[in-house]
């Protein structure tokens, strides 16, 4: 049964794309170029979990089901804390481009243009924002976060007559100031986060000692169904667990 569904994830993933003489017709003809499929993490976690479906029953899918989603969130809470990281500093050099443009006597306009140019998109919306407003005397619309703080500044320029280059440029080190504090605190963080997967993978350490001193923890897991209901609590927590864990090191915006 288990060599049978390998065998046919595998084909499914190598199968070739059909050269049919409407495909080659239509290859001939100018069209809008379409970005190849390929196949993601999640189709290879859904493959991989049918060995674990259909050795472990009913029980099994929902296991495999809560680890597999334990392990997104996982990655997930890493890349919005790398995410969070690189557009704070992304901010930070946009703003020290807007306020070398203006000292050096450019519009604000282009000055915040120009920052915007190499900037991704998150900051880019900011720049463009306070761009648009230099150029038609408006105030820029209010953004979360540190986005915000170059709104106000502009604000307080336009009312008051105050220096533009020194309001974002008070803006930009405390942008600096909090992404250092940001990364010493993510830095802190990996002692916890490390300790936290080594509790989760655990229980797989225990089941595989079991097995190896003759226990058959797996015939039980699998075979009797208080072992049925054993692998899925132990499902639950261990996700549970995980995303407790993302929530008490998670870093504030």
């Amino acid at each position: 049964m288990i060599p049978t569904l390998l065998t046919t994830a595998t084909a499914l993933l190598i199968w070739p794309a059909a050269r049919t003489a409407t495909t080659r017709l239509t290859a001939l003809v100018p069209h809008e170029p379409r970005q190849p499929w390929h196949p993601n993490h999640r189709w290879f976690l859904a493959l991989s979990a049918l060995p674990a479906v259909a050795l472990l029953g009913p029980a099994g899918a929902i296991a495999t089901a809560l680890l597999t989603f334990a392990l997104w969130h996982q990655r997930r809470s890493r890349k919005r804390i790398r995410s969070q990281l690189a557009a704070a500093k992304a901010l930070a050099e946009a703003l020290r481009i807007t306020v070398a443009e203006l000292r050096n006597g450019a519009p604000p306009a282009i000055a915040a243009a120009a920052a915007a140019g190499d900037a991704p998109p998150e900051v880019a919306a900011a720049m463009n924002a306070l761009a648009t407003a230099a150029r038609f005397g408006v105030e820029p619309p209010q953004l979360p976060g540190a986005q915000g703080q170059v709104a106000k500044a502009w604000i307080l320029s336009r009312r008051h007559g105050l220096p533009l280059a020194d309001l974002l440029d008070a803006v930009r080190r405390d942008v600096v100031a909090s992404t250092r504090f940001l990364t010493r605190a993510d830095a802190n963080m990996a002692g916890p986060r490390a300790s936290a997967a080594v509790l989760a993978f655990l229980p797989v350490v225990g089941v595989l000692l079991g097995e190896a001193v003759g226990a058959e923890p797996l015939h039980v897991l699998t075979g009797t169904a208080a072992g049925h209901l054993l692998l899925v609590l132990g499902s639950a927590l261990i996700l549970a667990g995980v995303v407790w864990t993302s929530q008490l090191t998670k870093l504030a915006r």
